[in-house]
């Protein structure tokens, strides 16, 4: 007999979801579907999220009352027991907010909530590059550097609820300040917005480089500009991607030596480049790891893309309410 589960993705840009189909030891996601972020108000924002998941049901003929529960993946912070939205950085005017139990009581089905980071990961854990291990990270190089921790096929909260933070490893100690208040994270020198941001600033200080011609011609530089000039031979576009990877390769090897995981996932923007990013931080992680041993967590690429949480928020109502 299937069992049935929802997960939904807030983005500050849009929402998805899809339905999670359990049966016997097999598990896929289908139904997918996408709608903006309304950002107007509070009772917008969770009527939309419910309109979008009862159509999604209507459309594939699944009622409310089969769904054994719903997985909400969100930004925080987050009151996880309470099933609270504490802020959202990109939504105003959404502090302390029920998410949970808003979209659960709508909807008729028991609800959890979940981090985006966190739902991304276990995502990739049950249906992505993370599906025959037992315990792996996730780092998602964009904005910033998000990440989730699974251990023995469980999140990993912490004490606090914060574990998994991994944009916040001190990865240059005295180094570049932090929107979070320390100097020198690892969010400063490996996401694709501040290896971009690296060059632009370089640029404007009079650094000579093929990228001024970008920077003048858009107004801005991305990752994937600094790649391409790198690859043409651009001196200031080389050393801004070399950073980038040492660091990253820096905060992998610290990753590595906590929690011994079975595999590193890496996501987001920055991935996009593949073999561009993977050789140089194989060849970096291979020069900082340890010499005691030759047993290293392997880096491997994310595969689900933008829907790795849509499916890890069904995994998390999966979890939480399986049979």
């Amino acid at each position: 007999m299937s069992e049935y589960y929802i997960g939904v993705d807030l983005g500050g840009t849009y929402t998805k979801a899809g339905i999670l189909r359990v049966e016997n030891s097999s598990m896929d996601v289908y139904g997918f579907s996408e709608a903006p972020t309304p950002t107007d108000s509070r009772d917008m924002l969770i009527d939309s999220i419910v309109e979008a998941v009862r159509k999604m049901l209507e459309e594939n003929d699944l009622p409310a009352s089969a769904c054994r529960g719903l997985g909400i993946g969100a930004p925080g912070p987050l009151n996880r027991a309470r099933g609270m939205i504490l802020h959202l950085p990109n939504i105003p005017g959404m502090s302390n907010l029920p998410l949970r139990d808003r979209i659960g009581d709508a909807l008729g089905i028991p609800a959890v909530l979940e981090n985006d980071a966190n739902a991304a990961a276990m995502g990739e854990y049950l249906f992505g590059a993370g599906r025959d291990v037992q315990s792996m990270i996730m780092l998602t190089l964009g904005t910033g550097v998000g990440g989730g921790i699974i251990v023995d096929g469980q999140i990993l909260h912490g004490a606090h609820d914060i574990a998994g933070e991994v944009g916040h490893i001190i990865v240059q100690p005295g180094g570049r300040l932090c929107n979070c208040g320390q100097h020198g994270c690892l969010e400063q020198y490996a996401s694709a917005t501040f290896l971009a941001k690296h060059a632009a600033d370089e640029v404007r200080a009079g650094r000579k480089s093929i990228l001024a011609k970008t920077l003048k011609k858009k107004g801005s530089i991305d990752a994937a500009d600094v790649n391409e000039a790198r690859k043409a031979g651009d001196a200031l576009a080389a050393e801004a991607w070399d950073t980038a990877v040492h660091h990253l390769a820096i905060g992998c090897v610290t990753l590595e030596r906590m929690l011994d995981c079975e595999l590193i996932v890496l996501a987001g923007g920055l991935v996009n480049a593949g073999a561009d990013l993977l050789d140089p931080l194989q060849a970096y992680y291979r020069e900082l790891d340890w010499k005691l041993s030759e047993q290293m967590s392997p880096l491997a690429i994310a595969t689900l893309g933008s829907r790795a949480g849509v499916h890890g928020a069904a995994g998390v109502a999966w979890q939480a309410f399986g049979s």
